[in-house]
């Protein structure tokens, strides 16, 4: 019933370009370039983790990152979903990974009805054949991050997340996952809860990432 109703409401809703919102089926040829660049790695300052991102970060790659985590929109998913495999691929010489999504602030998740970290990662990890485990939490309340510069970042993020005890054997080598690094306050504070915990994550991946780190490739 869905389906026949699918070509109706698409004249009354037309498609919109997740990236620039004009009409299209699909995201636009415009805006896909944004996500087709070669992945850049990036060594994080005050920390041995590598990050290995896709997409600089501008107006139409923060309108599909939005489209996915506020309305979970489909062709924003399928976007993500695949500069994330890209950014897998940075780690090919690890035939099977246990992707580890960076928590969510749990007022966002209940806004949301969904974690959308979590989803993402699910969804990579059904074509990438790796695993997903849940272990990060956030245990206190932070400020909302957009409006912080980058020292405001790390202190508002220090000590905020916990690593649960349920899945601590791990028999696969750990990448940190996230949808965009932005000062990489959250995957040093993730770092540092998975070692108290006895766990060395290998890496991290994300699908964009600020200006704060274009054109940083290699250590």
């Amino acid at each position: 019933m869905r389906n026949f109703f699918n070509p109706l409401l698409d004249l009354i809703y037309p498609k919109r370009c997740p990236g620039c919102h004009l009409p299209s089926i699909s995201i636009c040829d415009s805006c896909k370039s944004f996500w087709q660049k070669p992945p850049i790695r990036i060594k994080l300052s005050q920390s041995n983790i590598s990050v290995i991102s896709v997409a600089d970060y501008r107006k139409e790659v923060r309108s599909v990152l939005l489209a996915y985590k506020e309305n979970g929109e489909r062709e924003a998913g399928k976007v993500l979903t695949e500069a994330l495999i890209k950014a897998r691929l940075g780690f090919s010489n690890y035939s099977f990974c246990t992707f580890v999504p960076i928590p969510s602030n749990p007022k966002s998740v209940r806004r949301r009805g969904r974690d959308f970290m979590l989803d993402l990662c699910n969804k990579v990890a059904n074509q990438s054949g790796d695993e997903v485990i849940s272990i990060l939490e956030v245990n206190r309340d932070v400020r909302d991050q957009t409006k912080l510069d980058e020292k405001q970042r790390s202190q508002n993020l220090v000590g905020a997340f916990d690593c649960t005890s349920k899945y601590l054997d791990l028999a696969a080598p750990v990448i940190l996952v996230d949808d965009l690094l932005t000062t990489g306050a959250s995957m040093r504070e993730a770092q540092r809860a998975l070692r108290q915990r006895g766990v060395i994550p290998i890496g991290a991946i994300t699908a964009a990432h600020t200006a704060l780190f274009w054109g940083r490739e290699g250590g």
